[in-house]
């Protein structure tokens, strides 16, 4: 297998060094580094400071932002909806969300010009591996035009949502399918699809009718921590407030379960442009907040943020399973390998990879209360049960033999047709 002089990483949605979300870059980067490959993360115009482990980066992309204009709308309907009572809350939110994506509407933003002028700067990127990973299909629209076949070795796309949600978030100006297959006729060989589970591969193959392959979401994390369950045991939500990670269901369990546990939720920052419903829900919170709760609401350094997920006896993570699906979550993947046991929906990704007690799994939000209390009358022993299975979940995670993985499938032919198989095997999530 030979290796290519450079990894660049082109990641336009690393605005900050504060969070979970640069993990996937630095994760790849470091690996990269540790095979005497040369990293590069081409990141945000608005990143600042450093990123961990001293990795090389390079200022690339523009944010696509809202007028002022749209802004002040925002803030105002959803400051409204947000002030309403609480059934209306719920009843209006949803619509909104619709209206505000309808309004949006397609979108060709300059990451393919902004992405190949980085790449000038670079100097000659002929034979180098350019990764494209949590990509959406706006971004995706206009690369073609921006990228001659040959301005890079290796182009490789890795797919972490379904065609659906891609089409529905950030929608570019034709279907996410035939921007793809745009992208396939154009760079010929050199194009490698991956996905990050091995359902959403699945998925992809038959959507594309080619070869999409598996490639696990990179962890690199402490290892399982010593010591005794707390008293009360520490129950974590961490990755901010939103919809669709269960966050207006927390203040009810919050209740349900005060003097059983002690709680630590980070939503982050919350604004009068933020969801209604996650606004609302953030008011409640911070009414329960005291000696059973403590909420974090600003952005976690990396360090920090790890450390919290570490430090839990039990891991919240009460997802809308339809609209996770087939698709990852990196907490959980960061949780499995530190040994921490997460309350997880059942009936997606999550719940295939729950660990070692299923019943941690939940059916539907009534099912997780009971969850809760299933693993704090077990903790010791399912704490015990999720630390001797760490030690593998690492392995299949670890950087380095993703990376091996990756350069693996730059060098075989991944265009051919998709088996009968794949191509007609129904994937087994709702979607």
């Amino acid at each position: 297998m030979s290796l290519p002089p450079r990894l660049i990483i082109a990641d336009p949605g690393l605005t900050s060094a504060l969070g979970h979300n640069l993990g996937y870059s630095v994760a790849m980067a470091v690996a990269a580094r540790n095979k005497n490959i040369v990293p590069l993360v081409l990141v945000s115009h608005s990143f600042l400071g450093s990123l961990p482990g001293g990795i090389p980066y390079q200022s690339a992309f523009a944010a696509v932002g809202r007028s002022v204009s749209d802004d002040a709308l925002r803030r105002l309907l959803f400051g409204l909806t947000a002030r309403l009572p609480s059934p209306a809350t719920a009843r209006v939110t949803a619509p909104l969300r619709a209206l505000r994506r309808a309004l949006r509407g397609p979108v060709m933003d300059r990451f393919g010009e902004q992405l190949a002028a980085a790449l000038d700067v670079v100097g000659d990127t002929r034979d180098d591996l350019l990764l494209l990973h949590s990509i959406s299909s706006a971004r995706l629209t206009g690369l073609a035009a921006a990228l001659p076949p040959a301005r890079v070795g290796a182009l490789a796309i890795v797919l972490r949502h379904t065609p659906e949600e891609m089409d529905r978030v950030e929608a570019g100006t034709q279907p996410v399918t035939t921007i793809l297959t745009e992208l396939a006729a154009h760079f010929g060989a050199r194009l490698r699809l991956l996905a990050d589970t091995a359902p959403l591969a699945r998925l992809w193959s038959a959507a594309l009718d080619r070869r999409v392959r598996e490639i696990p979401p990179p962890v690199a994390v402490p290892p399982p921590r010593d010591g005794p369950v707390g008293q009360p045991p520490h129950l974590v939500f961490a990755g901010g407030a939103r919809p669709e990670k269960g966050y207006a269901l927390l203040p009810e369990l919050v209740r349900a379960l005060t003097g059983e546990a002690r709680f630590t939720i980070h939503s982050g920052p919350i604004s009068p442009t933020d969801d209604p419903l996650m606004q609302r829900t953030h008011r409640k919170l911070r009414a329960l907040a005291g000696t059973g709760l403590a909420l974090l609401e600003r952005p976690l350094p990396p360090d920090e943020y790890l450390a919290l997920l570490r430090s839990a006896d039990l891991l919240l993570l009460p997802y809308d399973a339809q609209a996770y699906g087939p698709r990852s979550s990196g907490i959980l993947a960061e949780a499995r390998a530190m040994g921490v046991p997460a309350v997880v929906p059942a009936g997606c990704w999550l719940g295939d990879e729950v660990g070692p007690d299923p019943a941690l799994a939940f059916r539907d939000e009534s099912g997780i209360a009971p969850a809760v209390r299933h693993a704090l009358g077990r903790l010791p022993a399912l704490l015990a049960a999720y630390a001797a299975a760490a030690p593998a979940w690492r392995q299949a995670h670890a950087p380095a033999a993703l990376l091996t993985r990756l350069l693996d499938a730059t060098e075989n032919d991944d265009a051919a047709p998709v088996p009968a198989e794949i191509g007609c095997q129904r994937v087994g999530f709702r979607l």
